[in-house]
């Protein structure tokens, strides 16, 4: 309870670290904020162009479709990969002051969440363009984003403590990510895959998150118990084994900083 109370002082440094990530981000930039919601619907654009006339790919309202995985995809990948780099990018504070270390994994997954928030507003200016269904069933919305930003920070966990040790990673986990990105159905849908190798996508943790994003956005309907339930068991999972790795390791930082 001590130890609670102590850490619960430092909570205001976080919320200074995450505005000064957040401000560092726009800084000198023309669009500011307005770029998080211009670049997905650019994106979309062209991806709907690409997969929804040269492929024929016949997905009613793609947009949409396309929108709610570009949005859950974009948060779990820009801020795992921005919490590669959290622990080494402050090592004049942990050096000079005593900080709780995962704060600064908090952080960079904090001001990835922000930016997901922020990425909706072009999700629901489409869904309004497009006639998209809103429905009561939208009260979901922030269940799964709990869940997406737990399983999120757990992976961080794990990127940040291998990351301070492996700089290489950084560069790794980039083609990693490209390949997670097709491997999630983001652009097509997962029918398309021969039922044989079914099984790869049903291990994708990301998958499970996409769909519930689609069914409460893109079908109006409430997402399955099994997917929820498994939705729920990769993030509780994915948590516990961040938190056991940073712990594990977070006395060695200070000589790799």
């Amino acid at each position: 309870m001590l130890k609670l109370e102590n850490e619960m002082k430092y909570f205001e440094f976080l919320k200074e670290v995450v505005k000064r990530d957040i401000k560092k981000k726009y800084y000198k930039s023309a669009l500011g904020v307005l770029w998080t919601i211009l670049n997905p619907l650019l994106s979309m654009l062209v991806m709907t162009f690409v997969f929804s006339t040269l492929f024929q790919r016949n997905i009613p309202n793609y947009p949409i479709y396309l929108l709610c995985g570009q949005i859950i995809f974009g948060f779990i990948n820009s801020a795992s990969r921005q919490s590669l780099s959290s622990i080494v990018s402050n090592a004049g504070y942990i050096r000079s002051i005593y900080i709780p270390k995962y704060f600064f994994v908090l952080s960079r997954v904090i001001e990835g969440f922000v930016d997901m928030l922020f990425s909706l507003i072009a999700l629901v200016l489409f869904m309004i363009f497009t006639g998209a269904p809103f429905t009561v069933n939208l009260l979901m919305l922030p269940l799964l984003f709990i869940l997406v930003f737990i399983f999120t920070l757990g992976l961080s966990f794990i990127l940040a403590t291998y990351g301070t040790f492996l700089r290489d990673l950084q560069h790794l986990y980039g083609i990693f990510t490209t390949l997670w990105m097709w491997l999630s159905a983001i652009f097509y849908p997962v029918t398309i895959v021969p039922s044989g190798y079914r099984f790869v996508f049903d291990l994708n943790p990301a998958i499970h998150y996409i769909g519930i994003m689609r069914s409460i956005c893109y079908e109006g309907t409430l997402p399955s118990e099994k997917s929820l339930i498994i939705a729920t068991c990769y993030a509780v999972l994915m948590l516990i084994l961040g938190i056991s790795v940073f712990k594990s390791k977070e006395d060695r930082f200070f000589l790799y900083v």
